[in-house]
Formats: structure tokens, sequence, C-alpha cells
């Protein structure tokens, strides 16, 4: 995966319950899970509309033998993990920038759950508000970001072509106008 649950610790990010220690509790384990889950779904999204589908498949690839070989060397501590590459250059880039993108969209989940007839709003003893400035802030941090990236992109340093959606250099506001 491109990010993980640290990029939800603390900061604009921070989510409630959110952790990386050794015996969470039962309520960050669904959060944790909950994180995951909307990383791994909004990764493939992510990087065909921020890199183009080419470059993106080659990513993606990347990434998978970064974890397997993680997955191998926490069996044997020996062996040697595969240097950083070029794709860890481009990959470091776009990390904060998608950590937003994936906050974006679990604040626009907030605050209800799917069931069979329908979708309620959850329950609490705090107060809910609008998730509405939160996720056009975040938005807009995501954007300036990725015109970093473009700028970056465009130049001599970047040894890719990419192919950026407009979408993603837009900026928004409360009134999506």
């Amino acid at each position: 995966m491109l990010i993980d649950v640290s990029y939800f610790l603390s900061g604009p990010r921070h989510i409630a319950n959110a952790t990386l220690a050794e015996l969470p509790s039962q309520d960050s384990i669904a959060v944790n899970d909950m994180i995951v889950a909307y990383i791994k779904e909004y990764q493939p999204q992510f990087l065909s509309s921020m890199l183009g589908s080419k470059l993106s498949r080659e990513v993606t690839d990347y990434l998978e033998l970064i974890e397997q070989e993680e997955e191998e060397t926490e069996e044997d501590k020996n062996e040697e993990t595969v240097s950083e590459s070029k794709y860890e250059s481009l990959c470091k880039r776009i990390r904060d920038s998608y950590a937003n993108y994936v906050f974006f969209h679990i604040l626009r989940d907030a605050n209800t759950q799917a069931t069979i007839k329908g979708l309620v709003r959850l329950k609490s003893d705090n107060t809910y508000v609008s998730p509405f400035q939160r996720q056009v802030s975040i938005w807009n941090d995501m954007v300036k970001k990725n015109r970093e990236f473009v700028r970056w992109a465009s130049s001599k340093d970047c040894p890719f072509t990419v192919s950026i959606d407009s979408n993603l250099l837009t900026p928004i506001n409360a009134f999506n106008l």
C-alpha cells in the first residue's frame, strides 16, 4: 500500500483511536481496519488519476513487490531489501496527497452507516458537526500538494511521463463551486 495508518495519527488528518500500539484496544482495531479498507479501496483510483493508467500499474506492481519483500524479511532478517528506486522517489512525492484524498473520503462517509433499510445516523455522546469545512480544507491542501507534484513531474528531474486528472488539481469550496 502507498500509505498506512500512521498518516492518520496526528495533525489535520487525525482520526480518534487510530494507533500503531502493540496491544491496541478493540476500538483502535476497528478504526485501523476501517482506515486500511479506505486506503485499499481508493489507491487504484488515485494512482490512475494521478499518474495515468500505465504508470499506475507499474507503481502498483512496485508496491506489491515491496510488501512481499517486507513479509519475507520478517521471516528472514538477514535478507537485503530492494534499494530505493525511482518508483520509491515517485511514491514519496504523492503519499501525503493520497493521505489527504483518503481522509476526504472518510469525512464524506462519516456519521452514517449503511443498513439493509438505508443509511442511518450513528449515535454518540458527542455532538456531530458537518464535515464540509474540513473536507474543503483537506481537499484544497491535497490540490496544493498535487500542483507541487505536477511542477516536479514537468521538470527534468522526473524520469516518468505523468498524466494527471485535472479534477485533482481543482480546489473546491463548501458550496462545491
